[in-house]
């Protein structure tokens, strides 16, 4: 059944099946086969391929219900705007490489830095980058944060891979422990400001502003600019304070949602507050000093 599977997958690549009804008629198939499916089945999407598992709970299973990679309008925003001599992708949280993948083959001139703790992840995200036989991306298998540290990651339940990185003593609840490092430490005295550009993406499960906290050298000091998620768990963190965002505001930054619409923090935590019980995260939002292309 799997080859076959693989045979329609190859006959009707994920990039031509570009319409609602397309999709749906894939969904549908992919439905009625999907008890009996082992995987991993390869998926197209024209300038790279991934790896898609049916399994309940493999993140990557949504290219097979959706037949899409998760964040097309974040991923087209940071491709338009890595547009230097020398380009600089940070990915941090960067699951199997759904954004690593793109940016590389889409962006000339760059290099892709990808940190992924997760220890299966991170299998995922070498087979993917084998796939392509890509040369432009680097793994780093460490947590990112706002300081040198050693770190808990902690699997979601019912997840085959996906985490959450907490502080304190390795217990026999715990999965294991990784090393936690700021992106300023780890990328010290490595950029010059010649004609460069750096985009860093922050998907953490919560971390996102320490690991902002964990940058401002490179923030500050270079053509940088940071897309991050702002959720519940961001809030719950012990030492959270959106003074840490106001921080850049104050240094020239500015918020944006993913529509180029500028905000201040206290929208952020307004539209936490609007969330109902099922749903844990607002989004994502941009910090930049410099005039960002948003066309969608």
């Amino acid at each position: 059944m799997d080859k076959f599977f693989q045979y329609i997958c190859d006959k009707f690549p994920a990039y031509k099946i570009d319409t609602k009804f397309k999709k749906k008629l894939f969904y549908i198939f992919f439905s009625m086969f999907k008890f009996f499916l082992k995987g991993p089945f390869i998926m197209n999407f024209d300038n790279f391929k991934i790896y898609a598992y049916p399994e309940k709970g493999d993140y990557t299973r949504f290219m097979l219900t959706r037949v899409s990679v998760p964040d097309p309008g974040e991923r087209k925003i940071i491709i338009q705007n890595l547009n230097k001599n020398k380009n600089i992708f940070i990915d941090c949280g960067a699951n199997a490489g759904f954004y690593s993948l793109d940016i590389a083959t889409k962006v000339k001139n760059i290099s892709v830095f990808a940190f992924e703790p997760s220890e299966k992840e991170k299998i995922y995200l070498e087979n993917n980058i084998n796939l392509n036989k890509i040369k432009n991306i680097q793994i780093i298998n460490k947590a990112v944060g706002d300081k040198n540290d050693k770190a808990i990651f902690n699997n979601f339940n019912n997840s085959n891979g996906g985490g959450f990185v907490t502080s304190g003593v390795l217990s026999a609840n715990s999965r294991y422990q990784i090393d936690l490092v700021t992106l300023d430490s780890f990328f010290k005295n490595q950029f010059s400001n010649d004609n460069l550009s750096i985009f860093i993406k922050i998907d953490l499960e919560g971390y996102d502003i320490k690991a902002i906290n964990g940058a401002k050298e490179i923030l500050l000091n270079y053509d940088c600019t940071v897309i991050f998620e702002f959720s519940k768990l961001t809030m719950q963190q012990k030492d959270y304070s959106i003074e840490d965002i106001q921080f850049f505001i104050d240094r020239g930054f500015k918020l944006y949602d993913m529509y180029g619409v500028q905000l201040n923090c206290k929208d952020l935590e307004t539209k936490i507050f609007q969330l109902d019980e099922d749903h844990e995260t607002c989004g994502n939002y941009i910090l930049s000093k410099k005039k960002l292309n948003f066309s969608l």
